[in-house]
């Protein structure tokens, strides 16, 4: 008797498992070790199922990435867009890229710890998002919030002040992190206080 073909959601349900399990398995032992038949075998599927769902190691690498910094670009998005007050804006991005990068450590290290991931070209990776970031910061720079220096280099200081927490986080194994995501936010409200043009201003 022929099986029943699998509905949408059944389909999308396999697919985020494929996704998952090739982020465990790159996080683990990097890029390099990953083969389609070792994750097929992983996953308990014929290599012919899984190249239904991915034709080749670098369309399923692509989807992973797109798909993670996606969910990333919406949450920054939604937060950029909804929150009308651009400082308090700018720290809820600055949580909300923690959170993203801390509760799944696994994605975390394939985006921005893998070698050979980070130079593969993957079209729009990240840009969107740090163009949200880029949009805030000059909106505090407008409502005159900030002291005067370049755009950019005020958001690079935003970001590379959680990133850099979750970076020690993932990969400084002698210091005990716990939950960083508090460190995190209190790295997010020090950097943006350090670049407030009057500190005493903001208090609430």
């Amino acid at each position: 008797m022929p099986r029943r073909p699998l509905t949408e959601s059944e389909i999308e349900l396999v697919r985020d498992r494929i996704l998952q399990e090739a982020g465990r398995i790159i996080s683990a032992h990097g890029y390099g070790a990953l083969s389609m038949r070792k994750l097929a075998s992983s996953l308990t599927l014929t290599a012919g199922a899984l190249y239904r769902y991915f034709p080749t190691k670098h369309d399923l690498l692509v989807a992973y990435c797109l798909e993670s910094l996606s969910r990333l670009e919406n949450d920054l998005k939604r937060i950029a867009e909804g929150e009308k007050h651009a400082m308090v804006a700018l720290e809820r991005m600055l949580v909300a890229y923690s959170e993203f990068a801390l509760v799944d450590p696994d994605r975390f290290r394939v985006l921005f710890l893998d070698f050979e991931v980070t130079r593969i070209s993957i079209p729009g990776q990240g840009l969107e998002s740090y163009d949200f970031l880029l949009k805030t910061v000059e909106r505090a720079q407008a409502a005159g919030w900030l002291r005067p220096l370049p755009t950019k280099t005020i958001a690079r200081i935003l970001f590379a002040s959680v990133h850099g927490v979750c970076i020690l986080s993932a990969t400084v194994a002698d210091i005990d992190f716990s939950d960083a995501r508090p460190l995190a936010a209190e790295a997010a409200r020090n950097a943006l206080r350090g670049l407030l043009l009057n500190p005493e201003e903001i208090q609430n």
